[in-house]
């Protein structure tokens, strides 16, 4: 009997003469809170039935060094973005622009892959897939698609 009762004290006092505060999930307060991040194209992908992993076709034309993507961060939180197409003479969207974005926007994490879309809208400007920005679109032949794949330039 008495071993039982050593053993209980034992089992309520261990976890908390063991526990530490995780910190794993608190941002350094050294990080800046009010930062933005520059995206240029790392690849454009074209597939078709031929090439159904996709061809990198961003060297072959240099109008796709022009585009650029740009997010903005307000107290650590995704707020606002600025997509400009440069001299690409196309707009990768489904819905009218003029080649340039100066939206606020949200990241939706409810969805797989995430979504970053035009805050109150179901306007999607890219996903979020494997730490990279992903931008699909279609052009006038279906059975011809692109893929734009953007990556952290502002370093």
């Amino acid at each position: 009997m008495k071993n039982k009762i050593i053993f209980m004290l034992f089992a309520i006092i261990f976890p908390f003469a063991s526990c530490e505060v995780d910190n794993s999930t608190i941002m350094s307060e050294d990080y800046p809170q009010n930062y933005k991040i520059v995206y240029g194209l790392r690849q454009v992908l074209e597939y078709d039935p031929m090439n159904i992993s996709g061809i990198d076709i961003s060297k072959k034309m240099d109008f796709f060094s022009s585009v650029k993507l740009t997010l903005f961060y307000n107290d650590g939180k995704l707020t606002h973005l600025t997509y400009s197409n440069g001299k690409v003479p196309f707009s990768p969207f489904a819905f009218e622009t003029n080649g340039e974005i100066d939206e606020d926007c949200e990241l939706d994490y409810n969805k797989v892959p995430n979504e970053l879309r035009i805050r109150g809208t179901d306007k999607v400007i890219a996903y979020f897939i494997n730490g990279e920005f992903v931008m699909p679109f279609q052009l006038d032949c279906s059975s011809i698609s692109y893929k734009y794949t953007f990556v952290n330039i502002s370093q």
